[in-house]
């Protein structure tokens, strides 16, 4: 008689299904990285591509930056071993990444209060932030209504309660303010309050400097922990006003989680570079908080990747590459809103231009536009513009030669509805 597992092992594969995994269902495609491959199968030679989450150039391109190839050819030939590299960080990383967030001027850096690793990309600084408020009995995360569609379900799957309050004022275009701080206030020591760093994704709608020293003050004073996720420093307008929000609550408040990406402001998106900045009430709460992050991150990922990292410390510790990524991010940061004023100038001629004004005044890649998902689903059948079905549009994808056209089917289609409305 055969043994039991050899029995359960031949009957597996005889072709029965295993227990463990028959109950599983099969889950559709993350509608935004889907959106890349609809939009690859669209034959219309006039196709918009205004769904992708990533930065182009004018040529529809997203280029390895300069310095970075520069650094990335210098790391490979000083590369001489695969072997594994401290978790906290590659050498030169986390420490300059929390020199460039928090700013050269920041006594910080030099005052123990910091805990920083680096991680996969932002998600990872996420992730591990999330497994960081478990642990600390944090019960609610608090978001802004909308926000990025991946922080929910990152932080319910750390066992976190998520909670909506009003933030994008539709009717307007810019922030509910005073519904905001309304619920702002009402916030307390076991919750946490995330923020995006500049250009707010997806609306492209962030707060104003004075509007950040309100919500940091408030942060202060109710003992709630806020959260600040930095996925596009330096592209709204330029990296020591873009950094305002961080620096603001990390001069208020005693406590904050910075999380940091790589992966737009140095085009390292597959490369997966991230930081997670943790600053203490001292620098014995900030090596509790450091020694709990590399904990939770040995349970996730053990360490992160390092080629992206590597190169990022290149650059940070060396003054004329970073002088060269400095310039070339600011390049970017002026093609975006070069592309932003195009569809604002060209919406302006149609007979929506007045309601779509505030498109002109947003910051970073994407603007959330005022369309239903039947009317972007309309967009993509009848005119070939792709985009989420939230209405989110990445200005990237717009060029001289297709904006006129681009103008004409928003307007066409939000026209169609307010007469199909009125009738």
């Amino acid at each position: 008689m055969q043994p039991p597992f050899v029995r359960r092992a031949s009957s597996f594969f005889a072709g029965e299904t295993p227990p463990l995994f028959a109950n599983l269902p099969l889950l559709p495609a993350d509608p935004i990285l889907d959106l890349g491959r609809v939009f690859a199968i669209d034959n219309r030679p006039h196709k918009i591509n205004l769904g992708i989450g990533v930065y182009l150039d004018e040529q529809g391109v997203t280029p390895i930056m300069a310095a970075v190839a520069e650094a990335e050819a210098r790391v490979e030939t000083a590369e001489d071993t695969k072997a594994y590299l401290p978790p906290r960080s590659v050498p030169g990383f986390a420490d300059n990444i929390a020199r460039l967030a928090l700013g050269q001027d920041s006594d910080l850096p030099g005052s123990g209060r910091l805990g920083v690793i680096q991680t996969p990309g932002g998600c990872g600084a996420l992730g591990v932030s999330g497994g960081l408020m478990r642990r600390s009995g944090i019960k609610t995360v608090v978001m802004g209504t909308p926000t990025w569609s991946n922080h929910r379900p990152v932080y319910t799957a750390a066992g976190l309660a998520v909670r909506m309050i009003p933030y994008l004022d539709r009717a307007t275009g810019g922030v509910d303010f005073a519904g905001y701080r309304a619920a702002v206030e009402q916030l307390g020591p076991d919750d946490v309050l995330l923020l995006h760093g500049a250009c707010h994704n997806p609306t492209g709608v962030d707060l104003s400097p004075e509007q950040i020293d309100i919500i940091a003050d408030i942060a202060a004073a109710r003992g709630f922990l806020p959260m600040i996720d930095t996925a596009y420093h330096g592209l709204a307008h330029g990296l020591d006003a873009d950094a305002y929000i961080l620096r603001s609550f990390a001069q208020r408040v005693p406590e904050l989680l910075i999380s940091y990406s790589c992966s737009k402001n140095f085009g390292l998106y597959r490369e997966r570079t991230g930081a997670l900045i943790a600053i203490g009430k001292s620098p014995d709460r900030a090596a509790v908080l450091e020694s709990h992050m590399l904990d939770l991150a040995r349970e996730f990922y053990s360490m992160a990747p390092a080629h992206g990292a590597l190169i990022v410390a290149d650059i940070l510790g060396s003054p004329e590459l970073e002088a060269n990524w400095r310039s070339e991010l600011a390049t970017m940061q002026r093609s975006i809103q070069a592309r932003r004023n195009l569809l604002a100038d060209a919406l302006e001629k149609t007979e929506v231009g007045d309601s779509l004004s505030y498109v002109r005044d947003q910051n970073g890649m994407f603007s959330l536009l005022p369309l239903s998902p039947e009317q972007t689903q309309r967009m993509r059948d009848t005119h070939a513009v792709h985009m989420a079905a939230s209405g989110r549009i990445n200005v990237c994808g717009i060029r001289a030669d297709n904006v006129d056209y681009l103008a004409g089917a928003l307007a066409s289609t939000m026209i169609e509805d307010r007469e199909m409305l009125s009738a």
